[in-house]
C-alpha cells in the first residue's frame, strides 16, 4: 500500500465521521420538541424586521416613513411621553433629505423645552457617532 492511498482512505473516513456527526446533531436538533416554536419564531422576527426596513434611496417610501414618525411624534407628545416622542423626532431629522430645513420647521412648531431637548439629543448622537459622521459631511444640528 503505498502513502497516497492511505492518506486518501484516511481523509475518506474522517469527512464521513464529519458528515455522520452533522447528520447525528441535526436529527437531534429537529426532534427538540420546542424546535418548530423556535423556527416559526425566527421567520416571524425576520418578516417583522423586513416590513420595518424601508429603501431610503425611494423617494414615496422615504416620505411615508416621514409621514409616520412626524404622526407618531405627534401622539407621543399628546400623551405626554416626551422622551418617544423625541426619538421619532431624530428618526425625521436623521432621515429627511434636508436636516437643516427640517429642524427649522421643527424649531418653528415645538415648545422650546422639547425642541432644546431635540437639539441635545442630536448632539449626543452626533458625537456618540464619532469622527466618521463628521467625516461624510452630516449637516450640523446647530440651529438657532
Amino acid at each position: 500500500m503505498s502513502a497516497k492511498f492511505l492518506v486518501a482512505c484516511g481523509v475518506g473516513f474522517m469527512s464521513s465521521l464529519f458528515i455522520g456527526y452533522c447528520v447525528y446533531f441535526d436529527r437531534k436538533r429537529r426532534s427538540d420538541p420546542d424546535y418548530k416554536k423556535k423556527v416559526l419564531a425566527r421567520r416571524r422576527a425576520a418578516e417583522r424586521q423586513s416590513e420595518t426596513m424601508i429603501d431610503l434611496r425611494d423617494p414615496k417610501a422615504r416620505e411615508e416613513f416621514l409621514s409616520s414618525e412626524k404622526i407618531l411624534a405627534h401622539r407621543k407628545l399628546m400623551e405626554g411621553n416626551i422622551e418617544e416622542a423625541i426619538g421619532h423626532l431624530i428618526n425625521m431629522v436623521q432621515f429627511s433629505s434636508n436636516p437643516n430645513a427640517t429642524l427649522l420647521s421643527l424649531q418653528q412648531v415645538l415648545p422650546p423645552p422639547v425642541f432644546n431637548i431635540l437639539l441635545h439629543a442630536l448632539k449626543t448622537l452626533q458625537q456618540s457617532a464619532g469622527p466618521a459622521s463628521a467625516a461624510k459631511g452630516e449637516a450640523p444640528t446647530d440651529v438657532d
